[in-house]
């Protein structure tokens, strides 16, 4: 084991990515123990991938597709502007409200950031903004996406952990949103800071709202087919994804027509090549995830720490800074599936509930989106903004608090996360 851990933090060093360097440390490991035939290598990779769970990511990714390339995220937005308006700082608001409907469609982080930032980061820019706080904003806005479901980075959990991916999208309503009110208040103090002209409040046109929603209807219903759907017990969250991708087909090419039948073949092939980064990453994750187990590493570390601690609360701390470190420098599909592995079954050990230990996963992994060195929706909007990581990284910080304070209430009181499967089961 420390061979491999070394190995693949050495390829990591030099710049190899994380789904080669842990494919190829645990090939190294298999190399050299003799008990281990090399031909285990493909077969715990195609076993990875053999599960009825893991087929909803490439459905959810073709799903997003088209729905944006169906004009659904740009409804979305002119709706979210009509609804809010009359706010002051309203533009930084309706970037989080678009985020957090978009997050509902595709549940991929860069696909919210990519499709709502490219709308209304230009438009942030043309009312006068701080682009470097705007690509904050967007970024952290994007990373809502793991948390609203659906999530494919849930579905990995749940794929991991053997917990429900249907319970684990009804834990997730309640953190989302109180990720996305924090982030409104965060944009509205902004607007308060840049004085009373900045961003102004124009009177509400209810004439517009209904304009605006009833050409989003279709966008919006999405979601709730989803949500209802799953919470009714009519599908599976692998069904949901399936009818998600019949409904955006059916929504792009017949009521939007924003697509045509010639457009499918380069959609699907963008989804397809969007899924075999996250399918490649589970594959090799899931080989090392292995080698970890049968080398009884969770059961060392879980030893290790019932000798040092003994209370539950240390514990969530502990996990909770773990998961913020682990979030920071490695991307969020190959962490849960090395790290969760391990974490899982202590935190069964110390009476942590199997969906809220999901959604802590879920909303720490978020909160690396938008930090350091890795911040993959930080990325992405800072694209988009041609702003310099560096340059927005010091806006984060109002941001990251406003997530870590969801955090905290999310740790410590379980019930917000765990009252709505609960009504559901009930």
């Amino acid at each position: 084991m420390i061979l491999l851990v070394l190995i693949m933090l050495a390829l990591i060093i030099i710049g190899m990515p994380v789904a080669f360097a842990l494919g190829v440390g645990a090939l190294f490991a298999v190399l050299v123990e003799p008990s281990l035939p090399l031909t285990l290598v493909p077969q715990r990779m195609f076993t990875a991938l053999d599960s009825w769970p893991i087929m909803a990511v490439p459905l959810f990714m073709l799903a997003g597709g088209l729905m944006d390339k169906g004009g659904m995220s740009r409804r979305i937005v002119e709706f979210a502007s009509a609804c809010l308006c009359f706010v002051r700082g309203s533009l930084g608001m309706v970037t989080v409200m678009a985020s957090m409907v978009f997050a509902g469609i595709s549940g991929s982080s860069t696909a919210d950031t990519a499709a709502v930032g490219s709308i209304l980061l230009p438009a942030m820019r043309r009312r006068g903004y701080d682009m470097r706080f705007a690509a904050a904003l967007q970024a952290a806005a994007g990373a809502i996406g793991p948390v609203i479901p659906p999530s494919i980075l849930m579905i990995v959990i749940g794929y991991v952990t053997g917990t429900s991916v249907a319970q684990l999208f009804l834990a997730g309503v309640v953190p989302g949103v109180l990720i996305g009110l924090g982030l409104m208040v965060v944009a509205y103090r902004q607007a308060l800071k840049e004085g009373p002209d900045f961003d102004a409040p124009v009177p509400l046109d209810v004439g517009r709202v209904l304009a605006t929603g009833g050409r989003a209807l279709p966008a919006l219903g999405l979601p709730l087919l989803i949500v209802f759907g799953i919470l009714g017990g009519v599908f599976t969250a692998t069904e949901a994804a399936a009818a998600a991708v019949v409904y955006g087909l059916v929504v792009g090419l017949f009521l939007y027509r924003e697509i045509d039948w010639r457009d499918l073949p380069s959609i699907a092939l963008e989804a397809a090549e969007r899924s075999a980064v996250v399918l490649f990453i589970a594959a090799t994750a899931m080989l090392f995830a292995w080698l970890v187990a049968v080398n009884q590493v969770p059961q060392a570390l879980g030893a290790l720490l019932q000798a040092h601690i003994s209370d539950r609360a240390l514990f969530l701390v502990f996990l909770n800074l773990a998961l913020l470190l682990i979030g920071m420098f490695l991307e969020s599909f190959s962490a849960v599936i090395v790290f969760m592995p391990i974490l899982f079954p202590l935190a069964l050990d110390f009476g942590i509930d199997p969906l809220h230990f999901g959604i802590l996963a879920t909303v720490n992994l978020a909160i690396g989106y938008i930090t350091p060195p890795y911040g993959a929706t930080l990325f992405v909007a800072c694209g988009i903004s041609e702003q310099s990581v560096r340059a927005v990284s010091g806006r984060v910080v109002p941001i990251l608090i406003a997530m870590l304070v969801v955090l905290v209430v999310v740790t410590y009181w379980p019930d917000t996360v765990l009252w709505l499967p609960r009504m559901a089961a009930s």
